[in-house]
């Protein structure tokens, strides 16, 4: 075998060296990730929509027109469904009047209480239901509740902490409906009547009736669709728009239960105390949220003689002390409202 020969064998023995792919720089592959999820995302939200809303359940869509109709926010489903649904079908299956129409007393028929409770203790509670959980907090003296709007009126709304921090109060909701010339949702307009300090804020040239959860200046609470000379008559101090009426005269009253929501509620006892209620929902910790019947039923729990429904939704916020007491179901936190329930410092204290 001569040296030629050799080298050839030699060169057999080696094992052919795998062909170097060059790695593709880390932040190429970050992009890609980032595209895909992206895409991902975007097919995701598309396909839903189309599921909720031109799927072969109509129920479903159904439910989720009424649950956004109740809220008093009908102007999200259009962006929600992609500008796939028409006003018509949304018109069809809405609730009248956003379900806010009462069960009202004539304002002549209702007496006239004055509460001069001293005691200003706030309670705190928590109450585990089936489907949610609720916040309940119970203030001694209902003269300590006030209403509270955006200080930037027809611009933009305000968080309820802000509102809260404005007023110099203890505590506070979330409250009536609102309106925005943009339809952003940002609380700009409140709806309806709204008074505070006696001054009417909106409302005040309009002889319409309007579903309305007020305050006199004895304390008492009235709710139902009543006119602004109505709320006047009985010497409303603070009052905003919002319904309908779940407890009157201690009883519960029958309103359209349209599924499960994060919801915030407000009624008074017959000593005066006044119980506000948030609860969670729309899958926050696994739960649904609480129904009409739901509320009412945890307000004849705490004794309320009347009650009423506010805002709810994304909308449903609880502050005590410059903390949220409840989780805002919003992704970006707590959301911009029109009005606020807050509750004042007793005598310079809590």
């Amino acid at each position: 075998m001569n040296q030629q020969q050799r080298y050839r064998r030699a060169d057999a023995k080696k094992k052919p060296e795998k062909p170097k792919h060059a790695k593709q720089p880390t932040g190429k592959r970050k992009l890609r990730w980032i595209a895909f999820i992206c895409v991902c995302f975007v097919y995701f939200c598309v396909s839903t929509s189309l599921w909720i809303f031109h799927g072969p359940f109509p129920s479903v869509r159904n439910y989720v027109i009424d649950t956004v109709d109740e809220t008093r926010h009908g102007y999200l489903l259009r962006p929600l469904s992609l500008y796939t649904l028409s006003n018509s079908v949304i018109q069809a299956n809405a609730l009248s009047n956003g379900g806010m129409v009462s069960k009202t007393i004539p304002i002549n028929e209702i007496p006239t209480q004055n509460y001069d409770n001293g005691d200003g203790t706030i309670h705190l509670y928590t109450y585990h239901g089936e489907t949610f959980t609720a916040h309940i907090m119970v203030i001694d003296n209902p003269k300590r509740i006030k209403v509270a709007t955006t200080k930037y009126l027809g611009k933009s709304g305000e968080t309820v902490q802000q509102m809260v921090a404005i007023a110099g109060a203890v505590a506070g909701v979330n409250g009536g409906a609102f309106s925005d010339t943009d339809q952003q949702g940002t609380g700009a307009n409140p709806l309806g009547i709204t008074i505070h300090d006696g001054k009417v804020i909106t409302g005040a040239h309009s002889s319409e009736k309007y579903p309305e959860i007020a305050f006199t200046n004895g304390g008492q609470m009235i709710a139902g669709d009543y006119s602004l000379a109505e709320l006047q008559q009985k010497d409303v101090q603070e009052a905003l728009s919002f319904g309908p009426v779940l407890v009157l005269n201690g009883q519960p009253v029958s309103v359209p239960d349209q599924g499960y929501n994060p919801r915030t509620a407000i009624g008074q006892t017959a000593d005066g105390k006044v119980i506000l209620i948030v609860t969670d929902g729309r899958g926050q910790y696994g739960q649904l949220g609480a129904s009409m019947t739901d509320i009412t039923e945890l307000m004849l729990k705490y004794h309320a003689k009347i009650a009423a429904d506010l805002d709810g939704g994304s909308s449903t916020t609880m502050v005590y002390n410059n903390k949220l007491v409840n989780t805002p179901v919003d992704l970006t936190g707590a959301r911009s409202v029109g009005t606020s329930i807050v509750v004042m410092p007793q005598d310079g204290g809590e």
